[in-house]
């Protein structure tokens, strides 16, 4: 079974930018498109896919769904539409079922994808918080 790292599609319902991880359920798609894909790229631009390991397809046979997706949303207060924490965020929920390698691979396939999707994107200037009294 697989699981798709990617950025999700602009249209009429999804309006918000978002690093988009979609797990599929079941040990066959339904369906396939035209470019080998099992519906998956009708929803996000995929940026990386990769096998479960045997913990995240054992949760996987429990579902009742055909796909888990889980998203960060670029607009979120913690994100504050950073590229690199949004990179971050995904890389550390990783940590328990991929290889350091492997999340280094799926942070530069995100990083790349994201930088060809929206070529003018330039990282924000964070202001420094410093103490008071310290």
């Amino acid at each position: 079974m697989k699981v798709y790292y990617g950025w999700t599609k602009k249209n009429k319902i999804a309006k918000r930018d978002a690093l988009t991880v979609i797990f599929l359920n079941a040990p066959t798609p339904l369906r396939i498109n035209k470019d080998g894909k099992d519906g998956v790229t009708q929803k996000i631009h995929v940026a990386y896919e990769r096998e479960q390991t045997k913990g995240e397809a054992q949760e996987a046979r429990l579902s009742n769904r055909i796909y888990t997706v889980f998203y960060i949303f670029m607009d979120d207060k913690k994100i504050n539409n950073s590229l690199t924490k949004a990179l971050q965020v995904n890389y550390d929920a990783d940590q328990n079922n991929v290889s350091k390698a492997e999340r280094e691979r799926i942070r530069q396939a995100l990083m790349d994808e994201y930088l060809r999707l929206n070529p003018d994107y330039k990282e924000g200037v964070f202001q420094l918080e410093l103490p008071l009294f310290g």
